[in-house]
Order: C-alpha cells, then structure tokens, then sequence
C-alpha cells in the first residue's frame, strides 16, 4: 500500500509492540474505545477483542475500505471517515478511553482538542514523536519544560510508558517514538481564579524562553494590572526565567492578574 506523507501516515508494523500499547492501555471490559487514525489496523484487532465498542476514526478513504473489509463483521466496530480535529467526541458517549499512534503532523492539535472533552475520557494511551513526549513529562528548570509541559500537566497527569523506535514503522520516520498515557484531572491540581489569565501568563512567560519574566510579562500590561513588587512579595523572582517555574508559581502569578475594565 502506497503511503500518504501527507496525511502523516507512519504506519506501526510490529504485532509485538502493539500489543504491548493495548496492554499498557488498560482496556476496561465492556467499555468505549475511541481509536485515532487506525490506519491498516496493526492495533484494531486487540483493541476489538478487549473492548465493548471501538469507535476508529480514519480520514484516508482507501484504509477505511481496507478497514471495512478486515472488521465490519465485528458488531464491536464502529467505524468513520472523519478528521480527528474536527469530530464531536461527545458522540463517544460519557465515558470513553482513546488509544491512538497519532500522525506526528497533527499531533498536538488533536490532543488540545481531546482535552476539551477530558470530562468523558477515562485515559488516553498515545504514540507521539519522542521529542513532543519529552516535552509533555518535562519537569521545571529543564531544557524542554515549556507551555506546553504546563499545559498538559495542569490538565492530565502524565506518564511514560515505553520507547519505540523508527524501524518498527512503515515508512520509517526521521524521528523516534514514544507512548505515553494521560489521565485527565477532575480538578486542577492548582487553585487558579480565572482559566484564561493563566494560559495568559504562562504563553507570555515562555514567549521568548531566554528572557526573564520581567521582559516577557510587560506585553501583559496592556491588559492586566500587577506590580513587579506584588510578583516580589509572592515570592518569585522577575529576574528568573519561565522554565524555572512551578505550575503552583504559574498559578500565583496568574491570580495576582487583576484584568484592566475597557
């Protein structure tokens, strides 16, 4: 089968390592599995035998044909031609698990977008490209901790499961692998008063992440009022750089942000 590069397509080849992702999923009996980018079903089988229903999202015609003639048989299979960023997964029901190797093009927008829906998802258990996991685990005063990693961490917990590497795929990627699972918290491990300040902040603080919070923070005044005393007194430097701060830091500076009245 001729490989779309376009569609992201690096296509999962070993039957071990699959199993090993649908193991390290945790499929609960009975339960909903939504499966993103399917591709030519290296996972859609265990997944099948584990779950009550699968739900595969695949936006390429040809696999969905392929798909369709491998599973249609299975009353558990519930399969459609849809783009991930754009489905509504409300329609997964109100609870529900993802399993995906996700094309590494996309990767990150589906995963924002999952996250909106994080009420009704149980876990997800990702294929990502190495690099963007280091990213998501990345802890404060690493070269890879950045919005990103605040991101993710504020709203999942998020653990590294295993290592895989660019010869188990189909066309090989440049680029090797990771799985990774997240849990989507049913509360913030943060107090934070208002949700969009701090997204607010935290992009500001990581807009350019060599610069000191002082330098990155003043494009904040034109829409907040703080004081870089204020900052002091609750313990955080404006000399120190973004990377070096907590999500409990990230919080306290966001609910010193009192928004300016138009």
């Amino acid at each position: 089968m001729k490989k779309k590069r376009a569609l992201g397509q690096n296509f999962l080849t070993d039957p071990g390592i699959a199993e090993d992702i649908v193991q390290h999923a945790g499929i609960e009996e009975g339960g909903t599995v939504v499966e993103i980018g399917p591709g030519p079903g290296i996972l859609t089988g265990s997944l099948l035998r584990d779950c009550g229903k699968l739900i595969a999202l695949e936006i390429d015609p040809k696999l969905c044909h392929l798909l369709g003639k491998q599973f249609a048989s299975n009353p558990k299979f519930d399969l459609h031609q849809q783009d991930a960023l754009v489905y509504d997964y409300s329609r997964a029901g109100s609870r529900f698990q993802v399993v995906s190797n996700l094309p590494y093009y996309a990767a990150m927008p589906i995963l924002k977008r999952l996250i909106q829906y994080q009420a009704a998802i149980v876990n997800m258990t990702l294929m990502l490209q190495r690099e963007v996991v280091d990213r998501l685990v990345a802890v404060p005063g690493t070269r890879d901790y950045g919005s990103l990693s605040v991101f993710t961490q504020f709203n999942c917990e998020v653990e590294r499961l295993m290592e895989v590497g660019k010869q188990h795929f189909n066309p090989p990627p440049k680029v090797d692998s990771s799985v990774i699972r997240l849990v989507p918290r049913s509360a913030p491990p943060v107090a934070v008063d208002d949700l969009k300040t701090f997204y607010h902040v935290v992009n500001a603080a990581f807009f350019h992440k060599r610069k000191m919070l002082k330098n990155n923070l003043k494009a904040l005044c034109k829409y907040f009022d703080f004081t870089w005393q204020g900052i002091e007194d609750a313990g955080i430097d404006p000399a120190r750089r973004g990377e070096t701060l907590s999500l409990e830091e990230f919080a306290t500076l966001s609910n010193l942000m009192e928004s300016k009245t138009p």
